[in-house]
């Protein structure tokens, strides 16, 4: 679950229209100069309201401001069933937060000299290996992995979540050696592609330099030094009283094992990830004033990664953290805030911090819906937190204003030339499409208006039925621009300042002249003991529409995905699911004689159940 401050919003403002309207949460209000009461009170008001609006179970937050707790507190149910409260020392399964851990892990090596940013990951792990279609594709490094450009795939799904613990042969080790039989989804270094599999690769390489087992030697380096006493890292969740339980519309869950350890395993409440917070803030130190990681490499760790690709627009990421800003009015521009956040079974965290003012924010979710509250109530808080601080209050400087003249023809043919088409992008299929002399986009089953804007932008105005039109909240301050990047005619967002690139034009409508060995319903052959990330009982869907092939399937979540299948050959297709085109997993097709249509994609062998 990685994202960004653009991203988040269109994402968010998205699943707010799709999904209906409910009571707006209430306004931020200025605070005075140190007044952390009145940003107490603001925020226990916004995070009950939230809480309440998406039904969430419980939820912990905690304010740092140097090397202080200046606020903890727990909202809602740790364990709904046994009416166990929350508070600042329940633990939660924080998912990806889990990076930042290893990585810090990995550059505490890199300071002793026993790992190399830069060198191959085969330096250290001479067994890994997987394969290319990019011949001339650069060897993969540890800044590759941390910064997620290796190009590496996002998952591997096939025995991700298990009932319990993976054994040996299934753990993320063994998932590792197993890419030797897979191709990567692009090159290193051509763009941005978030990966849990290349966090699997860091982890394998602290244990490989350390001589421990990952658990153990990140528990003896990191977690303790740090004062984290409740904090570990495990497959499987942990069961006393200190640990939420999962709920989801507020009833108990059973939250599976993650095999992904290194990428996701921690267990961890607001208070100890206070601790890692406070050593940010002391160039690498801890509370007592001992090294944990030297001052350079906890530096390097906030420094932009891989800056002027193209392909990555206005993204920033650094060594494990991602980069975004709050904007501020005057034209002093945005102060800068480096993030993580996570995503579990039933568990949603962020965290945010303000290097620079030494402020931060933690965020943790037992609820599998609260992935969009915990993002909300991080960003209010630190904008507050900044505000009582330092006296600024961030204005974030929106990337679309209504355009003053109407544009002419010649403006909006050409608009209809740049943009007019279908793409692929990371919240799914989108098309633009000319309306009389205008433009309008389609998301899913809603049609937008697309709105003239100043210096050449895009926006959006969505009405109800054609007719009544219905508050975008920040979508409508989002723009959008159609340009080439790297002769690739792409789209971008505009907002606070920030470019992303959303996603590429689709070439023309094809098929795999073999379609109908396509067409059907699948199901995965599952491990003894593993829970899916689908919906078993609708499976996973292969259909034609539009000229194009396509895939859909439902989440645990109740989510429904659908991704483009592009042919690569008669016998394989690559699941494009944005931005590019050209870059993804390939899945590859299996026909054996007397036996129905079978594929192999991420770890699993899909067979047809169905036509």
């Amino acid at each position: 679950m990685m994202k960004r401050l653009t991203a988040a919003s269109l994402s968010l403002g998205f699943a707010i229209l799709l999904t209906g309207c409910s009571s707006a949460p209430p306004n931020a209000l200025p605070v005075a100069r140190d007044d952390i009461d009145g940003v107490q009170s603001q925020m226990e008001s916004y995070i009950q309201h939230e809480m309440a609006r998406f039904k969430l179970a419980g939820l912990s937050i905690a304010l740092v401001d140097d090397q202080e707790i200046i606020w903890a507190r727990g909202f809602g149910w740790a364990d709904v069933e046994a009416r166990i409260q929350t508070g600042p020392d329940t633990r939660y399964r924080v998912g990806s937060i889990s990076k930042l851990f290893t990585d810090t892990a990995a550059m505490q090596l890199v300071a002793e000299g026993r790992l190399d940013l830069d060198a191959p990951v085969q330096n250290t792990l001479p067994w890994f290996s997987i394969g290319s279609a990019w011949h001339d594709a650069k060897p993969i490094t540890l800044r590759q992995l941390m910064s997620h450009h290796s190009g590496l795939p996002r998952d591997t799904a096939g025995g991700m979540w298990m009932r319990e613990a993976p054994s040996s042969q299934h753990d993320f080790h063994a998932m590792l050696r197993a890419l030797a039989e897979t191709q990567a989804d692009a090159p290193p270094e051509r763009i941005y592609s978030y990966s849990n599999v290349a966090i699997d690769v860091v982890g394998a390489m602290v244990e490989a330099a350390s001589g421990q087992p990952f658990e153990q030697h990140i528990q003896e380096s990191l977690l303790a030094p740090l004062g984290m006493q409740g904090a570990q890292f495990s497959a499987a969740m942990p069961t006393d009283d200190t640990m939420a339980r999962g709920h989801f519309r507020r009833k108990n869950q059973d939250e599976p094992a993650f095999r992904d350890v290194p990428a996701g395993g921690l267990n961890a409440s607001v208070t100890d990830l206070a601790r890692f917070l406070m050593m940010q803030f002391s160039g690498g130190r801890n509370r007592e004033g001992a090294v944990v990681l030297t001052a350079t490499q906890q530096a390097a760790m906030l420094q932009h990664q891989y800056p002027g690709l193209p392909l990555d627009a206005d993204m920033r990421v650094g060594l494990g953290w991602h980069f975004t800003t709050l904007g501020t009015d005057a034209g002093r521009g945005g102060d800068p805030v480096a993030y993580h956040a996570g995503g579990m079974w039933n568990f949603h965290s962020q965290m945010m911090i303000m290097p620079e003012q030494k402020l931060g924010v933690i965020v943790l979710s037992n609820d599998r819906a609260a992935r969009g509250v915990v993002d909300s109530v991080a960003r209010r808080a630190l904008d507050l937190l900044l505000e009582a601080r330092s006296g600024i209050r961030p204005t974030p400087e929106p990337g679309f204003a209504p355009a003053t003249q109407a544009w002419t023809d010649a403006q909006w043919q050409s608009a209809r030339t740049a943009c007019a088409g279908d793409y692929m992008t990371p919240f799914g299929f989108a098309s633009i499409k000319p309306k009389g002399l205008k433009l309008r986009a389609r998301y899913y089953d809603r049609w937008f208006e697309m709105r003239e804007g100043e210096m050449g932008r895009l926006g959006l105005r969505y009405r109800l039925a054609g007719i009544f039109p219905i508050e975008l909240g920040t979508l409508s301050e989002i723009g959008f621009e159609c340009t080439l990047i790297d002769g690739r005619p792409v789209l971008l967002s505009v907002f606070d300042g920030k470019r992303m690139l959303i996603g590429e034009k689709l070439p023309e409508p094809s098929l795999p002249t073999n379609v109908s060995n396509w067409i059907g319903r699948y199901k995965p052959r599952l491990l003894e003991g593993e829970s899916a990330d689908i919906d078993l009982d609708i499976g996973v869907r292969i259909f034609q529409a539009d000229g194009r092939l396509w895939v859909e399937y439902r989440t645990h979540s109740e989510e429904d995905v659908r991704m483009l299948l592009q042919p690569v050959s008669e016998t394989a297709v690559r699941v494009v699911s944005g931005p590019l085109t050209d870059t993804g997993s390939v899945v590859q097709l299996e026909n054996e004689k007397d036996e129905a249509s079978r594929f192999r994609f991420s770890g699993w062998i899909f067979d047809r159940v169905a036509e």
